[in-house]
């Protein structure tokens, strides 16, 4: 997941993300929301990334947050 990315790059991968599928809505719609679904992928490892959930991270090892078990209801839990 990630290798030897911190928050702020994975915060750089979701910018990055995000202006992609705001310039493929109109043209593509599907890869758009591929992008999209990367955007919130992304901001939730940084956000795993900057509460240290650890057990969260290595449940998911390189596959994705969004979806994935345990990842955005743990990190939900950590931040009300």
């Amino acid at each position: 997941m990630g290798a030897g990315l911190d928050v702020k790059g994975h915060l750089s991968l979701a910018s990055k993300y995000l202006e992609e599928g705001r310039e493929l809505i109109d043209k593509d719609p599907v890869q758009a929301s591929e992008k999209l679904y990367k955007v919130a992928d992304e901001a939730l490892k940084a956000l795993a990334y900057h509460f240290d959930l650890q057990d969260v991270l290595k449940k998911v090892g390189g596959r994705g947050l969004v979806g994935g078990e345990g990842g955005p209801s743990r990190s939900s839990r950590r931040l009300s």
